[in-house]
């Protein structure tokens, strides 16, 4: 998206006759500067840069001429009644994208505890639609890129708020991971194990600590590392994973002892479990806090999980052979 000036060549007649009769509108003066074919993604209304006046941040995708590209407009209405504008380009994507990312979200908040808000703005890249992070600083009355994540996370993650109740805000996404990846079928779902960031300013940069995802997800993850565990023959952490009783049913009452479990897995849950893997792996469906459901060849699993005091636990197993319905399964 090029830079457009502030006295456009191609502004229309009427909106000239506008500017000689009396100062424009600040809409009216944004409208004037938006390209041919562009959207506007988000608007914010605040001091960024502590002058006591306040800035318009527009976030604009313009998606003719193809590909489709993103920038902010930043525009200001001095008190004499002039506007002035300025355009912020994104500069970086990351790593293993080479075609421009489209705006996603974006949050105005004080994530460097200097009193001013900043602009964390995510764009969507690829057909996975992963995103990045790109936050946007006033040095004076100068805009500029203060970070830039390096790297994605999953479409519609990113949060902006005081986590840790701090009086300051922090940047929270969460990303996909492997895990699993011998029992389910992460090429083929838009659902994988996630693991969670918290980028928190040190007073230099941004730095990341790792965070508990929210639910759904530390239902599937649990879910996803319990059916690994199982497969993997990992008893002992299978084990520590599930609520006895309910989970080996009205036997689980005379005798809740790892040697039980290992004997009710034996028998319920591993000829099923070998029969689906041999044949393809586990395909998940969309999580619930609740449940969890993946589908194979032959069955369905449907994992029912309980929150406890010591965080999500696996309550019970459901397995049940597919539905056929006109020779094929459903």
């Amino acid at each position: 998206m090029e830079r457009e000036k502030a006295d456009n060549v191609n502004e229309p007649e009427s909106m000239k006759k506008k500017r000689a009769g009396r100062h424009l509108r600040l809409s009216e003066y944004i409208t004037s500067q938006l390209p041919e074919g562009a959207v506007v993604d988000f608007i914010f209304y605040e001091d960024f840069d502590g002058d006591g006046e306040k800035e318009a941040v527009i976030g604009v995708t313009r998606f003719a001429p193809f590909p489709p590209d993103s920038a902010v407009l930043i525009v200001k209405a001095e008190k004499n009644g002039d506007i002035t504008h300025d355009w912020f380009m994104f500069r970086e994507s990351p790593h293993g994208f080479e075609q421009a990312g489209v705006i996603d979200s974006a949050a105005a908040a004080d994530t460097d505890g200097d009193g001013l808000k900043e602009v964390v703005i995510s764009r969507v890249f690829g057909h996975k639609h992963e995103i990045d992070i790109t936050v946007i600083d006033w040095e004076g009355a100068a805009p500029h890129q203060v970070w830039h994540s390096g790297q994605a996370y999953f479409h519609g993650s990113l949060q902006v708020a005081d986590t840790d109740g701090d009086g300051i805000a922090e940047i929270v996404v969460e990303f996909g991971t492997q895990d699993g990846h011998e029992v389910i079928s992460a090429e083929e779902a838009c659902y994988h194990v996630r693991e969670s960031k918290v980028y928190k300013w040190d007073g230099k940069s941004y730095c990341a600590y790792p965070r508990n995802v929210d639910m759904p997800y530390a239902s599937f993850n649990t879910a996803v590392r319990f059916l690994k565990a199982v497969w993997k023959r990992d008893y002992e952490k299978a084990y520590s994973m599930v609520l006895i009783p309910p989970f080996s049913g009205l036997d689980g009452l005379d005798d809740p002892s790892l040697p039980a479990f290992k004997n009710y897995i034996s028998r319920k849950v591993m000829p099923a479990l070998s029969r689906n893997i041999e044949k393809g792996k586990l395909v998940p469906a969309e999580p619930y806090d609740t449940c969890c459901h993946f589908s194979g060849p032959e069955d369905d699993f449907t994992v029912e999980l309980s929150r406890t005091g010591s965080g999500v636990k696996i309550s019970g197993l459901m397995i049940s052979k597919r539905r056929v319905r006109d020779g094929m399964q459903m």
